[in-house]
């Protein structure tokens, strides 16, 4: 209950993203059967395979979506005295159900073998569509509202038929074997044709939408909804780029089909991730008024910016504990927390927790600048460079939270019941054991296969979800100076997850007939993960609250 009165924000943002997700795989499903699997002739187990999965799909949006529905509506109850039949005939709860039943619609259609239900799934698809752009923004909008609802169902529909739909061409090449080699090629280049039409009508709906979201460069680069935004383009040039070498891979395919058939699967594994990543940061900028909407004294400035940017040594002195705010009781602590999002604090709190972060990025620094020296011939010793997070894993166990023990008058079991103080030893916790776990990996002491795709999956997933952390702090230029941290950190932490994982999925692509651009491909991937360690080090480095 405390996390979720304290994190509602949170819990918000991951289900609307969970909503997007799935309905991206839902209709990419559909588009995928409809455009590519059945004019491509897959065979029927295929077919019937790329059904199921959509269908299960659609099944759990419903669920998503009523959890969303349920959550919303008690807190709107809660906070503003409204009867549950007032609830129910606001749009958001109509459109909310129109979405799941839907949804629940294509569920049962999905899974019926017979080509007739297609159509009517097209319909129900559309119906979903349109249930989900009345839940935009541009619902809510005064001007050019028409415009923007047209946009906005535009974006979805290329998210859909682009990122929704990578998954079940990835089904479709793993379940062809090498009878169904023609089908595969084909279905290969029809998605390819389909994605070349759905990325620019993505893009340029994406365009359009942002120049009345925006309004502004100021808006761009001056508020946080223009930072997820920025970030947004960022992960998609990050899938586009991945999507241009399968492109390319596509060309080639006829001369050696089988080992680019399998590059292929793999560069799309990794459009998969940046575009829901993407999809993740678009739920976070649903949960933010648009930039035009900002007030100009609430938007950052250039010269703001610059300040704040430029580079000062880090300081690794710290405030005594004496000098901190007085610790106040649990019963106290506790609900100050939950309900108001912090706790008081002053010059040398702050002092305190820039000293945290300044001695975490020089350790972090130092992994990346180990780990890039294990690249190295006759450097094997620096395949040790995971256990400096042993020494994160404890430093964050004595300093995170100098009010509990050791440093501190409250008691080590009892502080568990502060959320934050729980948040913070569970990150220790998942940091030794990931300290443990890697150095095993990179050693070679652990030789269990899967194994080595641990790190990759924990930071693109750890810098995912850092996109959705919100920072209340009643001050909208203190909240974008946040963001200014944190988003660079998701960014680099996603891309360092993606370079790993390419470069041990290409190293398990090496088949007879792979060509020095595939190596060379490989061999930058390696070291693009080490520098990406290394310069989320830096930005820590130079942290500051003031």
């Amino acid at each position: 209950m405390i996390w979720l009165l304290r994190d509602f924000d949170l819990l918000s943002v991951i289900l609307r993203a969970a909503s997007l997700s799935l309905e991206a795989l839902t209709l990419g499903g559909l588009i995928f059967l409809l455009l590519v699997a059945v004019p491509a002739g897959a065979d029927r187990l295929i077919q019937t395979r790329i059904r199921r999965v959509a269908a299960w799909f659609a099944l759990a949006l419903v669920a998503v979506k009523a959890a969303g529905l349920a959550i919303s509506s008690l807190e709107l109850m809660s906070d503003s005295g409204m009867s549950f039949r007032e609830v129910a005939s606001a749009g958001y709860f109509i459109a909310g159900c129109a979405m799941a039943g839907a949804a629940l619609v294509l569920f049962v259609l999905l899974r019926s073998r017979r080509r007739w239900v297609l159509a009517a799934a097209s319909l129900a698809g559309l119906v979903l569509l349109c249930s989900s752009v009345a839940l935009s923004h541009a619902a809510s909008r005064m001007d050019s509202r028409v415009l923007l609802l047209v946009l906005t169902g535009l974006h979805h529909l290329g998210t859909a038929a682009w990122i929704g739909a990578m998954p079940y061409l990835l089904l479709g090449l793993r379940r062809s074997g090498a009878d169904a080699e023609q089908a595969a090629k084909t279905m290969v280049r029809r998605f390819s044709t389909m994605a070349i039409v759905s990325v620019p009508v993505l893009v340029l709906a994406g365009v359009g939408m942002s120049w009345f979201y925006v309004g502004s460069w100021q808006g761009l680069y001056g508020t946080s909804y223009g930072a997820m935004l920025s970030a947004k383009i960022y992960l998609l040039l990050l899938a586009l780029t991945l999507g241009g070498g399968n492109f390319l891979l596509v060309r080639r395919m006829e001369r050696k089909p089988q080992p680019l058939l399998l590059q292929i699967r793999r560069f799309g594994e990794l459009e998969i991730v940046l575009g829901f990543a993407a999809i993740l940061a678009a739920a976070s900028l649903t949960a933010q008024s648009p930039a035009a909407d900002d007030m100009p004294q609430d938007k950052l400035t250039g010269h703001e910016i610059a300040q704040r940017m430029e580079w000062k040594w880090p300081s690794f002195r710290t405030p005594t504990v004496a000098q901190l705010v007085p610790p106040t009781p649990l019963s106290v602590a506790v609900p100050e927390v939950v309900f108001t999002g912090g706790v008081p604090n002053d010059a040398n709190d702050r002092a305190w927790s820039e000293y945290n972060h300044h001695w975490a990025g020089l350790i972090v620094l130092a992994a990346g600048l180990f780990a890039l020296l294990s690249r190295l011939p006759r450097q094997h010793w620096a395949a040790y460079w995971p256990l400096l997070f042993l020494g994160l894993s404890v430093f964050l166990i004595l300093r995170a939270d100098p009010e509990c023990w050791p440093l501190g008058p409250r008691p080590f079991w009892a502080s568990f019941t502060a959320p934050d103080v729980l948040e913070h030893r569970l990150y220790a916790a998942l940091i030794a054991v990931f300290a443990l776990f890697q150095c095993g990996v990179e050693t070679g002491r652990l030789t269990w296969a899967k194994a080595k795709y641990f790190f990759p999956a924990m930071c693109m997933l750890g810098g995912a979800l850092l996109l959705t952390h919100s920072h209340a702090l009643g001050d909208m230029k203190a909240e974008m100076f946040a963001e200014m941290t944190h988003t660079p950190i998701a960014l680099l932490g996603v891309t360092a997850g993606c370079g790993r994982w390419l470069e041990l999925r290409l190293a398990t692509a090496g088949l007879p007939g792979m060509g020095g651009e595939e190596r060379r491909g490989r061999r930058i991937a390696a070291w693009v993960w080490p520098v990406c360690l290394m310069l989320i080090g830096l930005l820590l480095l130079d942290y500051r609250e003031s």
